[in-house]
């Protein structure tokens, strides 16, 4: 049984919250509605906010190497890969 760690929870939630912030940025412009239109403009700032928090908190607790080079994030990357087959 695969149990979910405050690790896993913080990521899921953060590719999660990336999904709704494009979700927001495309259907805003194709909407008509001006009420419509600004709580969903609101509804995205409050995403973004909420978004950048929880990317603070991964960063923070080193949970996302944001700020690794990229030969970095690709070996960390591979290693979780071989965990999982492990």
């Amino acid at each position: 049984m695969n149990v979910m760690d405050d690790k896993d929870i913080a990521l899921d939630a953060l590719a999660a919250s990336k999904t709704d912030i494009s979700l927001l940025s495309k259907v805003i412009p194709e909407t008509t509605n001006h009420q419509l239109r600004q709580m969903l403009t609101n509804q995205l700032n409050s995403c973004i906010n909420d978004h950048f928090k929880l990317s603070d908190m991964v960063i923070s607790k080193g949970w996302y190497p944001a700020y690794a080079t990229p030969q970095d994030q690709l070996k960390n990357d591979l290693n979780k890969v071989d965990e999982i087959n492990r």
